[in-house]
């Protein structure tokens, strides 16, 4: 500045209105991201607790599909035969019995093939009357064109809703009469008493059962005093 311009009236610096305008600016940019933060924390603090709880949802969820499809799921063993895990099948004798029929696994060698082999079978039978009888096994074959239900291993059957059971190896089952009937030795208790045997056949939804022995070996009935 000249001195002739003494009495002109005050300017600022240039350089001094710049800086001042510069921290303006840093100021404004700090202030924002402060903003930002604090928006981005507040919508954490409300997305991250919704994330944890739709993902115990979903976990839920999915547990609970995945049931479901295993208890439908049909898939291949191989090329030449069909397994299903926690088969189910639902039918009618020729008498108006309704069955059912289920378990672990059933196994279908071809799809052509008319048998169906079950792991863990386990069937009953209603009749109108609600009167039922329930079988079941370690292992157990279905032939649809006989409509035979053949069971082996431990095969347990209650008939007729008595509490009198039967136990043997191997027991067949008529579908369409609804009958049961087993050439091995059988035992049987219940509240009337005990029975041994070497073959049986029961009909009519338990309310006729017939025991018989083979060779030497009788059918032994012990009677249980129910007075």
């Amino acid at each position: 500045m000249q001195l002739t311009e003494i009495t002109a009236p005050f300017a600022p610096d240039i350089n001094a209105e710049t800086e001042s305008s510069d921290r303006r600016a840093r100021l404004s940019q700090q202030m924002a991201m402060v903003r930002r933060r604090s928006r981005l924390i507040r919508t954490l603090r409300v997305v991250f607790p919704a994330a944890i709880i739709g993902l115990g949802v979903l976990n839920a969820g999915w547990i609970t599909v995945k049931s479901i499809i295993n208890s439908m799921n049909l898939y291949s063993g191989n090329s030449d035969e069909q397994r299903m895990t926690n088969p189910l099948y639902f039918g009618q004798s020729d008498k108006g019995d309704r069955y059912r029929i289920s378990g672990l696994e059933a196994v279908r060698k071809g799809k052509d093939a008319t048998t169906v082999s079950l792991k863990a079978p386990s069937m009953t039978f209603r009749s109108d009357s609600d009167r039922q009888s329930h079988i079941s096994a370690a292992n157990g074959i279905f032939d649809q064109n006989s409509r035979l239900f053949t069971l082996t291993g431990h095969v347990v059957l209650q008939s007729g809703n008595s509490d009198f059971t039967l136990n043997t190896e191997e027991a067949v089952v008529d579908v369409a009469k609804s009958t049961f009937h087993g050439d091995k030795h059988v035992v049987g208790n219940g509240s009337v008493g005990h029975i041994e045997a070497e073959s049986f056949i029961i009909s009519d939804n338990g309310n006729k059962a017939v025991f018989n022995g083979r060779g030497d070996s009788k059918v032994w009935v012990t009677m249980n005093n129910t007075k």
